[in-house]
């Protein structure tokens, strides 16, 4: 896949998470179409966005004790650890795997938004909703 734009079919309805989402896509398409020049620190500024909003799921996460967190943290883990093995070969100028797997991270985007976003976001509604019916609003 070589290109990913937003749609109104990605949103899950929860507005700081969609415009996280909406800035990782708009990043992405930056360092995949980055020149060599520009590359690794494009990289770099993809993986501070995907860090900032992989803590605020896991905070979302914590918050209504969701049970599958464990799993869900161990996807955004394994991402952060392939994508930080990659700066180094990129700051040294071989860019042939670092573009490969920047390229393969519109599928994993999509594949995490169905996958493990979604259904974060409709335990958090259950959470909410919960929340509301026994009178137990934090």
């Amino acid at each position: 896949m070589e290109n990913l734009e937003w749609s109104p079919q990605m949103s899950l309805g929860i507005t700081e998470m969609d415009d996280a989402h909406r800035a990782l896509v708009r990043e992405l398409t930056l360092v995949m179409q980055a020149p060599d020049h520009e590359f690794s620190a494009r990289l770099q500024g993809l993986i501070g966005l995907l860090e900032a909003d992989f803590r605020e799921e896991e905070a979302l996460m914590e918050e209504i004790s969701y049970a599958n967190a464990n799993f869900h943290r161990q996807h955004h883990a394994q991402l952060l650890s392939t994508l930080h093995h990659l700066v180094p070969r990129a700051l040294s100028g071989d860019y042939v795997l670092p573009r490969g797997i920047v390229h393969a991270l519109p599928q994993w985007f999509l594949v995490h938004l169905v996958r493990m976003d979604a259904p974060l976001v409709n335990a958090l509604a259950a959470h909410a909703l919960q929340a509301e019916q026994t009178g137990k609003v934090h």
